[in-house]
Order: C-alpha cells, then structure tokens, then sequence
C-alpha cells in the first residue's frame, strides 16, 4: 500500500482543482516548514489535523505527509502506531514501512545520513574550485563520500592539479573516496596523457590516482611504468585502497532524459543549475526525485524561476516519484503550474 493509494489511485495533489492555499492552509505551512528542517512544528501540526474532523478531502493528505515525515526521519515505532491508528479510522490496511532515507535534522534525531553522490561537473579547470571546496567541506566528519565524473567536460592540466590536491587530503582525513563513472574519466584523462598534452605531470599523476582508487592494479603498474619513461623517475608503489572504495563505480543504467535527484537539495549548491541546464537539454525532461526527502525553501524557488523560461519554451519537465512534503511544497511554489508532478508510489 502506498500514500498514492491513499490519495486516490494516480491523483496527485497537482491536480486538485483549487489553489491548495483555499483548500488546506495546513498542508501550505507543514510544507514550508518541513523545508526549512522544522521537524518537530510539522509533526505536531499534522497530529492535530488528523484528529480534526472538518479537514474534509484533503485528510488523507494530512496523514500522507505524517507517513512520509517519520519514514524520512527514521522513527518506525511512531510511523507503525500511525498505521494501526489509520487501519482503525479508515478501516483499510495502511501504508507499510519501508527502509527509509535519512536525511540530516536539527530537529529530530536519526541515524548517520545517507550521502548522495556529489557530481563533479562541468570544466575541470580553476573554476572546478567551488566545488572541490565543498566537496572537502562535506567529506568533515564523514567516513565516506561518493563522487560522481559522468557530468565532467573538458579537461585542463591545472584542472587536474587542484583535483589531485583534493583527493590526497580526503586521504589525509581517513574519509573513503567511492568513484562513479571513473573508468570512462580515467580513459579520457590516458588518451590526454598519450597526446598533446602528456608534458604535464598532474595529469599523469591524477590518471595514477583515479586507477589506485579505483583498484585497477594492472591498469596502475602499466600506466606508471608509462610516466616513469617519460617523467625519469622510480615507479611509484600501488596501494591498494579501503575495501568501501570498492561501491560500484557506475550508476544502474538510465535514460538519458532522466535526471536522479540526491536525497537533500538546498539553495547553496550548484544542483539548480544542473537540473536548469539538463532541463535545457532534453524534452520531455524528467526528474526523478526517488530517492529525494527534502528541498529547502529557496531552492524551490530557484528550481520555479529558472525552469519557468524552460516551459515557456514549450519544454515538457516531469518530476516523478515525490513524496508528499515535497509535493506539497512544489504546490505551495507554483511549481504544478509548469511541471507534471506524480507522488512517489511506496
């Protein structure tokens, strides 16, 4: 059973007639406030709505938003007692529990967060700083990070340099580097090596570091035995790396027009500009939000504004698979205006 079931077969709030803020200015404000981390507020205000009897239609959405708050934040004793107090009220079996996606929270405690793979994307030249910058923000504190080249584009030397750099001091930090879509980086950066551009040593010595990552000790002794030729230096050692560097360096297949939300969006990182930018790129667009818990306030409405121009270019934009907070606050922004939403099906 799913929250889409209980919302009636495929009907999203999307396609509720009424502006939502007429029908249920309830769900407005547990929505906006669940995306600025107000945990506790929302839980208290959806417990309340489902013991108010004149909520009317919009109830079954109330106690969907509540299922989907304590999958998020990971309390299974809160979401089974909401369960049995569903079956009892609507005399029908009720959502079952799923293994859920935690997310981060100053508000509720949960387990250690899932970390989404961090897109290392566009050029990789000195303007690939910002972003290495936060990657080695977000690796404090963490035992792993995943990376992810498949949105990488053209390659620079200094651009190798400053990556290099960066995973030596994620070395430095006991944090586990996991590559996606290395192997395809890898080759790009050896047939670099082989041409034009081989004089440069950051280059041999990033390739020498994504193939000792990645495990590939045959790979790294030819490739060292390569650069020790052309640089006049000893080989250098393979070691081997940590057994969780080992998670799967591709992505499971998916279209090209698809593009996989993290788990948490905010308004600081470059994801708007990534999603806006594939958007541009592939019509129908579609953005599947599966594995997605939060989006902050503000990046919602970076997400409205810059997709907006999109449509009005007669680009179709989908967002799949969301959860019900995260439906709600696409409504609360607009964003039904412009994109076919479907909640997530559970």
């Amino acid at each position: 059973m799913s929250t889409d079931f209980m919302l009636g077969g495929d009907m999203g709030l999307h396609k509720v007639e009424l502006p939502l803020s007429e029908t249920a200015p309830i769900i407005e404000e547990a929505a906006i406030l669940f995306a600025n981390d107000q945990n506790e507020i929302v839980e208290s205000m959806l417990l309340d709505a489902i013991e108010d009897e004149h909520t009317g239609e919009v109830s079954r959405t109330i106690w969907a938003m509540l299922f989907d708050l304590y999958q998020i934040t990971g309390r299974q004793a809160a979401f089974e007692k909401l369960a049995a107090d569903f079956a009892n009220k609507f005399e029908r079996s009720p959502p079952t529990w799923i293994k859920p996606v935690h997310i981060e929270s100053n508000s509720v405690a949960s387990p250690s967060p899932v970390r989404a793979p961090i897109a290392v994307s566009g050029d990789l030249d000195t303007s690939i700083q910002k972003q290495l910058e936060r990657i080695r923000q977000l690796a404090v504190g963490n035992a792993q990070i995943q990376l992810d080249f498949s949105r990488l584009a053209a390659i620079t030397s200094e651009g190798c340099r400053m990556l290099l750099e960066t995973l030596k001091q994620l070395e430095q930090t006991n944090c586990v580097v996991a590559l996606i879509h290395a192997g395809e980086f890898s080759d790009r950066l050896r047939a670099t090596c082989k041409t034009g551009r081989g004089d440069n040593e950051a280059d041999w010595l990033l390739l020498l570091e994504l193939l000792q990552l990645q495990n590939r000790q045959q790979d790294f002794e030819d490739t060292s035995i390569d650069y020790c030729i052309k640089f006049e230096v000893s080989p250098p050692a393979f070691i081997p790396p940590p057994a969780a560097s080992a998670v799967t360096t591709k992505r499971p297949q998916i279209p090209d027009n698809v593009f996989l939300m993290p788990v948490l969006v905010d308004g600081k990182s470059d994801l708007i500009s990534e999603i806006t930018l594939f958007a541009g790129q592939h019509n129908p667009a579609i953005i599947d939000c599966k594995h997605l818990a939060r989006v902050d306030f503000s990046a919602a409405g970076q997400l409205l504004s810059c997709l907006a121009p999109l449509v009005a270019n007669d680009r179709v934009i989908e967002l799949h698979n969301v959860n019900q907070l995260v439906t709600a606050l696409f409504n609360v922004m607009g964003l039904r205006e412009i994109a076919r939403i479907t909640p997530r099906k559970e």
